[in-house]
């Protein structure tokens, strides 16, 4: 088998190429004795039709009960066995695996590791519990009242495109998939096709190097064509939603249009979410929460994803306070526009973020996720290095200049209004 070998940075990192599609990072630590792994494959949610929505999510989670060769209850007491930790998760733009375990026992764990990913038996009787959880989860969403203007959020802003579906799918669709289904969907979404593996660690390279070599070689991509990734598309106009439940509070959210993470804008956007809503420094938080009372929290955020995001302001209030929140956060939203940051507000918003990025990659298994997820979304895993000298680049200028662009697009709002049903007394 052919490979192709490249030092990708002179101190510790590797990266080989094979030719089923691929990408193996591996970046040597010796400041402790965990191995941790971590998996990204393209697709996930986003491939996912309308129809099928909650697939992924599904397939994910009933991968680990049971392969062709062992039981769920197997798997569990070889992983305890070994001190493993291991997980399946689907994400909007990727599917991902990863675990880790201390260095001495990494080769009967990516065994395991292997054995999971492709070689899933999808037992009947786990489907349906898996099903019956994920029918549960979808339930209780609309028990908590972010969850609820959250998707209605998303349904406004991104429309039919699947970012705008909520990442469990619907009672309706994930009722109606079936086991077969899941054997389809991992045939064709399971692929080595850009797929991105990472591992942090100290192991013996040589024999470690084999043994990834033998999972490629395993790891065939499926003649089944992939999913195409449609494009979002933003609405042309403002759009005000209201939806109408049984909480204790109200809610809003205010959102625009937002670059995808592929964008030369994405760290200054990052830093916009930091000094508007990041902490309780920031003028939402220290406006309409402290000086106001107008909410219980106040924040913003802005997620990374490969086709589009958006930049959205949130507010949970007193349902007597709706109207007034309102009016402080979109007073607070045009007063940051209008003028620019001062050099000390900027200077903190960079130190909270660098401050936050480097204290998230204490572990090798968070430093194997962010190589991963650079690389997944385009940016090359050498990203990781760059954003914090990216983000202490950005000046007051470029801030009110994004600002204003994002400010500047039609945008959506999201009301959720308290409302207690009436009791007749017969």
């Amino acid at each position: 088998m052919t490979a192709v070998l490249s030092s990708a940075r002179a101190d510790t990192t590797s990266v080989r190429e094979f030719p089923n599609g691929l990408k193996w990072i591996h970046r040597t630590v010796s400041h402790n004795r965990i191995l941790a792994f971590q998996l990204f494959i393209p697709g996930g949610a986003i491939h996912e039709p309308i129809e099928r929505s909650g697939l992924t999510q599904l397939m994910t989670a009933t991968m680990v009960k049971g392969t062709s060769s062992r039981s769920a209850l197997v798997l569990a007491q070889e992983m305890e066995m070994l001190g493993a930790s291991f997980g399946v998760d689907a994400q909007p733009d990727a599917m991902a695996v990863g675990g880790q375990v201390t260095g001495d026992k990494w080769a009967k764990t990516f065994d395991l590791f292997e054995d999971v990913l492709l070689r899933p038996s999808f037992p009947e009787a786990e489907v349906e519990k898996e099903r019956a959880a994920l029918l549960n989860a979808i339930q209780t969403n609309d028990e908590h009242i972010f969850n609820v203007a959250e998707e209605r959020f998303r349904k406004e802003m991104f429309g039919a495109h699947p970012y705008g579906r909520p990442d469990e799918g619907t009672e309706k669709s994930v009722s109606t998939l079936t086991r077969e289904d899941l054997v389809v969907w991992h045939k064709r979404q399971v692929s080595p096709r850009g797929a991105v593996l990472v591992t942090v660690g100290k192991v013996p390279l040589s024999a470690f190097s084999k043994r990834v070599e033998a999972f490629a070689r395993a790891w065939r991509a499926s003649d089944l064509l992939g999913a195409q990734e449609a494009s979002v598309s933003y609405p042309s106009a403002n759009r005000v939603a209201e939806e109408k439940k049984v909480f204790e509070q109200s809610y809003l959210m205010v959102g625009y249009p937002a670059p995808s993470v592929g964008s030369s804008t994405y760290p200054a956007v990052k830093l916009l979410n930091a000094l508007l809503g990041g902490g309780m420094s920031s003028p939402l938080f220290r406006v309409v929460r402290e000086e106001g009372t107008l909410a219980y929290e106040v924040s913003s955020f802005y997620p990374s994803r490969r086709k589009g995001s958006s930049f959205v302001i949130y507010a949970g209030m007193d349902p007597k306070n709706l109207g007034l929140a309102e009016e402080k956060v979109r007073s607070v939203l045009a007063d940051f526009v209008a003028h620019p940051v001062s050099a000390q507000d900027l200077e903190d918003a960079k130190n909270y973020i660098r401050g936050h990025f480097l204290m998230d990659h204490q572990t090798n298994g968070r430093l194997a996720w962010y190589l991963g997820w650079w690389e997944l979304l385009g940016k090359g895993y050498a990203y990781d290095t760059v954003y914090p000298a990216d983000i202490s680049k950005i000046t007051g200028e470029e801030i009110a200049r994004i600002a204003k662009e994002i400010t500047s697009q039609p945008s959506v709002t999201v009301r959720v209004i308290s409302h207690r049903p009436v009791l007749v007394t017969p």
